[in-house]
């Protein structure tokens, strides 16, 4: 489709709704325009190329960015932009969390591995118990990890609900 400089178009209703809230509300508040257009062409084109040249800034900064999501994000009200950012942010923070996690995962299993290693090396492999079974060395173990990893994790929550409040 090209197009010519001269053609006619049929406006829908809502376009002339808005187009007529535009003038209205320019028209109470000049100083909300630097410069009034003339006549109707001249909006309509002033209209036409700020939105095409915002339309051309968006997808070349994002090439992969379609019309629909321009048009959506253009049409959210500021609140709803606002709460798209905070959980945006707060999706970074959970990514960021996520990897510090992973990292925590990484070094445990880097530990386990030298461990490992040690036991296989001296023998010791051998002589471990089940921690699931109740009274094995293992067990006692694994039972104080898991409160000493209970009791951090509480002293934890207690910082970040102090911090919060």
């Amino acid at each position: 489709m090209d197009l010519q400089n001269h053609f006619s178009i049929r406006l829908y209703d809502k376009t002339v709704a808005n187009l007529n809230y535009l003038l209205a509300q320019w028209n109470a508040k000049p100083f909300l325009i630097k410069r009034m257009p003339d006549n109707r062409s001249a909006l309509i084109n002033m209209l036409l190329t700020d939105y095409s040249n915002y339309l051309i800034e968006e997808q070349r900064q994002d090439k992969k960015k379609s019309y629909d999501q321009i048009a959506a994000e253009l049409n959210r009200s500021s609140s709803e932009r606002e709460t798209v950012e905070k959980l945006h942010r707060e999706n970074e923070k959970l990514h960021k969390d996520n990897m510090q996690l992973l990292n925590r995962l990484n070094e445990l299993y880097y530990l386990e591995m030298i461990a490992t290693k040690v036991l296989i090396e001296t023998g010791g492999l051998n002589d471990l118990e089940s921690m699931f079974e109740f009274g094995s060395t293992e067990y006692k173990t694994h039972q104080a990890l898991q409160q000493l990893v209970d009791e951090d994790n509480k002293r934890l929550f207690a910082k970040t609900k102090n911090q919060k409040g």
